[in-house]
């Protein structure tokens, strides 16, 4: 048997092959009397800008309390790629990537309130639970967390995973399990932002930076909302994705000055909020540009580099800056929700299996890619 995966490293750099023996990957499993039915499969982060490895580990077994879910469904995420290169984030290594997890529930242990073959999607953050923000129901925000699932501890990027019960959500059988992986990430985080951070009320003006997975799912949210929506983004494919889901005016920042573009169609008033998914040099001053006397701006993307604005556009019109980080498990309940009732989707654009992940994760740095890749590691054990 023979893995192997090309991926350029460093987004864009040379490319590296990664080729393994099956003695190799059989001599990575660390439990001697681990049976073939008690192994699995996982995307390994050895070392940063380094492709990931198909790894042999032996099967988790639940625990009082815990579920071990059987992944269909792994969404990639552009932050898996700072996780990746530590471009912005460092994670303990070696780890499993991947945040966006759904699937079927396999095993349950004690008390888990579970039954086998549920469908689930698996919340990401588990908090330390006795904090002020866990106790508040904001465990996004818990400052000694004992977990970030796929940042600083094992994701999704493997056919089996682990978790805590009190973090499962169910998955109606009208949403796929794709559609699902992705919004626990893209959804949870747009309604996080839209009703949380941004506060935003019916018939307000909202632009949104990037119409990729989190810019489009903030799209719908808004839209159900009530909002009027801009959608800003050089790719086509994405602006008219955004169009689909109801945003009102899409705005190609290549043709021209965007903020102008936006004073334009709102009659020089300028937007009520901007929600930068993006974070590039430009964007951070461009969504306080957008905005109109006492604006609000929401940061959500980042790409650990400095942004530069001008504090004068802040101060002159009262505009309030906020970050929005995740989401509550809360809001991943919402969102799965708001998917039964058809209110928001998940777009997918490919699906790959757990051996072809490298290969997504090449074309996802690329940047030409509308919503997500979603990898199916079941299907492919």
């Amino acid at each position: 048997m023979k893995i192997t995966d090309r991926w350029p490293s460093n987004r864009g750099g040379r490319i590296r092959e990664v080729a393994m023996a099956g003695s190799a990957m059989a001599s990575r499993v660390t439990a001697s009397r681990v049976t073939a039915s008690r192994v699995m499969s996982a995307a390994v982060l050895n070392a940063l800008g380094k492709p990931l490895e198909i790894e042999l580990r032996p099967r988790p077994v639940p625990g009082p309390g815990q579920v071990l879910v059987r992944v269909r469904a792994a969404g990639l995420c552009h932050t898996d790629l700072h996780l990746a290169d530590g471009s912005a984030v460092t994670p303990p290594l070696p780890i499993v990537l991947g945040h966006e997890i759904a699937g079927e529930v396999a095993e349950v242990g004690e008390g888990a309130g579970f039954t086998p073959g549920d469908r689930v999607l698996a919340y990401y953050y588990e908090g330390c639970g006795h904090c002020a923000w866990c106790t508040g129901g904001s465990e996004n925000l818990c400052p000694a967390p004992a977990a970030k699932v796929g940042f600083d501890s094992d994701g999704g990027l493997c056919t089996y995973y682990l978790a805590g019960a009190r973090s499962l959500v169910p998955i109606a059988d009208t949403v796929s399990f794709a559609e699902a992986a992705v919004l626990g990430c893209s959804g949870t985080t747009a309604v996080r932002v839209v009703r949380t951070v941004a506060r935003t009320a019916p018939d307000e003006t909202v632009v949104v930076i990037g119409a990729g997975g989190v810019g489009l799912a903030v799209v719908q949210v808004a839209v159900a909302d009530g909002a009027h929506v801009i959608a800003v983004d050089p790719h086509a494919p994405s602006r008219e994705q955004a169009r689909r889901y109801g945003a009102h005016t899409v705005i190609d920042p290549r043709v021209g000055d965007p903020v102008a573009a936006v004073h334009a169609a709102t009659g020089g008033r300028g937007c009520h909020v901007a929600v930068d998914t993006v974070g590039n040099t430009d964007t951070p001053g461009q969504a306080v540009r957008m905005t109109g006397t006492r604006g609000r701006v929401v940061l959500v993307g980042y790409t650990g580099k400095p942004s530069t604005l001008d504090v004068l556009d802040v101060v002159v019109r009262e505009t309030e800056i906020r970050g929005s980080v995740g989401a509550t498990l809360a809001d991943a309940h919402t969102v799965m929700k708001m998917a039964e009732a058809g209110l928001v989707r998940g777009y997918v654009e490919a699906e790959y299996p757990l051996d072809r992940v490298n290969e997504a994760m090449a074309r996802l740095a690329d940047g030409n890619v509308t919503g997500r890749l979603v990898i199916t590691p079941s299907a492919s054990a």
